[in-house]
């Protein structure tokens, strides 16, 4: 049902998944990185067949000069959302087309306002420049001249969990925020 503008609610990846564990280094956050703290989750838009990664940035502790107590100080970068477009792509394949990235800032040359910065992402059109230039070198040879597609493999799914390995061979195990037995191990 991903992508059925009249069923896509009743499509098992519909809904908001958190990051229970990834084998993806780009997608892992921690206090002891140079990146800081995150909470990672998915946001899966079934009918307009829409995935938005959301990373949520948390800030430093500081201590306040007046009292001595730990504040935290936000961050520069509050969110990180990534879109996407995707689409069944065979029986447990979900193919994807990365749209545009938007990046929420809390301050913007020294203003202390929500700024919102959108970034498309070039990767489809970069991708049709190598292959294009892949076809002039190998002229004549045969070979595939298709770009590569990005993807996810489901490898298991239910009502609470989600475990799916990436093109790129990475894993990621993902619940719902609503299953209380995972709330401890999120992200």
């Amino acid at each position: 049902y991903l992508g059925d503008k009249d069923k896509g609610n009743e499509a098992p990846l519909n809904g908001e998944w958190k990051l229970l564990f990834t084998t993806a280094a780009d997608a892992s956050f921690s206090k002891n990185s140079k990146r800081g703290s995150a909470s990672v989750k998915n946001v899966v838009d079934a009918t307009k067949g829409r995935i938005t990664n959301v990373i949520d940035f948390e800030g430093e502790s500081a201590a306040d000069d007046d009292d001595a107590t730990s504040v935290k100080k936000e961050p520069l970068v509050k969110q990180l959302n990534v879109v996407i477009a995707a689409k069944p792509a065979g029986k447990s394949r979900v193919g994807l087309q990365f749209k545009y990235a938007k990046i929420v800032l809390s301050r913007f040359f020294g203003w202390k306002r929500q700024w919102n910065l959108y970034i498309p992402v070039p990767a489809p059109f970069i991708t049709r420049l190598i292959v294009f230039f892949n076809r002039i070198f190998r002229f004549g040879r045969k070979g595939k001249n298709v770009p590569p597609m990005a993807y996810f493999d489901v490898l298991y799914l239910d009502n609470e969990l989600r475990i799916q390995r990436t093109g790129e061979d990475n894993l990621f195990v993902q619940a719902k925020p609503t299953w209380e037995e995972a709330v401890p191990f999120f992200t």
